[in-house]
């Protein structure tokens, strides 16, 4: 039984797709929705991920996607805090290392944004390449795990 939730975070409000267990996504939308009552439990760990206070590991994500696209979002899950990676880098753990474009497909469908953190990739020039909820919300991402950005948007 899929189960959802709105909460109002420093993004706007994103609302969030649970099956009772596993987390299915994480979306922004533009208005506050009612939504079902969720287990503490699981909704409790993944609002702080969302706000910075919890990295993420441990929270349990159900991802439906192509057999690459798993492969690069069970890899950006092992991206540390404070950590960029290239795509290229990207495509290498995943296990294809030629798969750069895929990799970046994959992260612009990233169902579970922030929690899935793809907010982490960058290109090989050190620029911060982009993200489905916008440059603004990457870069605070990133700033609020100790990632410094120049002003012409380049990790330094």
């Amino acid at each position: 039984m899929t189960q959802q939730t709105v909460i109002e975070t420093e993004f706007g409000y994103i609302k969030l797709m649970f099956d009772g267990i596993d987390l299915l996504s994480v979306t922004r939308v533009n208005a506050k929705e009612r939504g079902d009552t969720i287990d503490s439990s699981i909704l409790g760990p993944v609002a702080d991920c969302i706000g910075g206070k919890h990295d993420g590991i441990g929270i349990p994500v159900r991802f439906n996607g192509s057999m690459f696209q798993i492969k690069a979002w069970n890899a950006i899950r092992t991206i540390q805090s404070g950590e960029v990676i290239s795509y290229a880098e990207l495509a290498k753990r995943a296990g294809n290392s030629r798969a750069t474009r895929a990799v970046a497909s994959a992260c612009g469908k990233n169902p579970c944004a922030i929690i899935v953190p793809c907010h982490r990739i960058i290109r090989r020039d050190n620029c911060l390449g982009g993200f489905f909820w916008g440059l603004d919300v990457k870069c605070t991402l990133l700033k609020r795990e100790g990632i410094k950005i120049s002003a012409d948007g380049r990790i330094i």
